[in-house]
């Protein structure tokens, strides 16, 4: 595809929020799948005159499984990682602009539902302050790449990749809001190891693979990055949920199966694209 081509200082300044988005984002979300995998532990918050624990709380406490908040974090983790990364060594790959304003999108959306300003001992506020500050410089780099340039070189990809995201929109947006809102009513956080935003981090992966898996129809280059690893994503929650299915995060047994299918139909997807590119190329060059 032809690309056009971005002004030197455009691409500094691409690189220089991208590079200020990897710090951060990745930062946060390092020390979410830290707590997650027990490599490290914050000190415990509230007091003895705390109300009695939420039910969700309660919940959280009893039953953990902390293999599928690894998931969730890591998930999160490395699709937002892999693409600010791309965009830094290459800022004029849209694709890579694409998957930025997926994941950040998909992260803004939980924003509301988790904010609670009644919620002493939960994400106070309408909206947490620390989501905006994680999210803005990444969204900068993406906004800066003009992504959409493409779209008058090339139609969109087809229909395929909207389809697997609408596919997945309503079970995973369901499962998505039900971890906002434990995360929201979690209290006090004395009675609940996973207040640290583990449930937070399980419901920005529903939102995001959604949005990252839908945008690889968007005309781009350097798009199969996106939905290979959301699907990658969707297969080790599902195989997560099957190992530590009494956890509070855990997908039910057959969601779990879908899931494991849905994640490696993306997967062949943008493998199938990938050699019938190949297949073009070399039949153009024979000829």
């Amino acid at each position: 595809m032809a690309r056009e081509r971005l002004t030197r200082g455009r691409r500094l300044s691409v690189r220089v929020a991208a590079l200020l988005g990897l710090l951060l984002f990745g930062f946060f979300f390092s020390i979410v799948a830290a707590e997650a995998l027990g490599v490290i532990q914050s000190e415990p918050e509230g007091d003895p005159d705390d109300p009695p624990a939420s039910a969700e709380a309660v919940l959280g406490a009893s039953r953990p499984g902390e293999a599928v908040h690894v998931v969730g974090a890591l998930g999160v983790l490395v699709l937002g990682g892999t693409a600010l990364v791309g965009l830094f060594l290459r800022p004029e790959r849209s694709g890579s602009a694409y998957q930025v304003l997926a994941t950040m999108s998909g992260i803004l959306l939980t924003a509301p539902i988790v904010g609670n300003p009644d919620n002493r001992g939960g994400q106070a506020g309408w909206i947490d302050p620390l989501f905006l500050i994680v999210v803005t410089p990444a969204v900068v780099a993406a906004a800066l790449a003009r992504p959409w340039r493409h779209w008058r070189l090339r139609r969109v990809r087809g229909s395929q990749f909207l389809v697997l995201g609408a596919v997945a929109a309503v079970p995973l947006g369901w499962y998505g809001l039900n971890q906002a809102l434990m995360q929201r009513n979690t209290y006090p956080p004395t009675a609940d190891p996973h207040h640290n935003a583990h449930w937070w981090a399980m419901s920005c992966l529903a939102f995001i693979v959604v949005l990252v898996v839908a945008a690889a129809a968007l005309p781009s280059d350097g798009w199969r990055l996106g939905p290979r690893v959301a699907g990658l994503a969707a297969i080790a929650l599902g195989i997560a949920s099957l190992v530590a299915s009494s956890s509070a995060s855990a997908i039910w047994l057959g969601w779990a199966l879908i899931a494991i299918l849905w994640g490696l139909t993306g997967v062949w997807l943008t493998l199938r694209d990938e050699q019938h590119n190949s297949s073009t190329e070399r039949d153009h060059l024979a000829s």
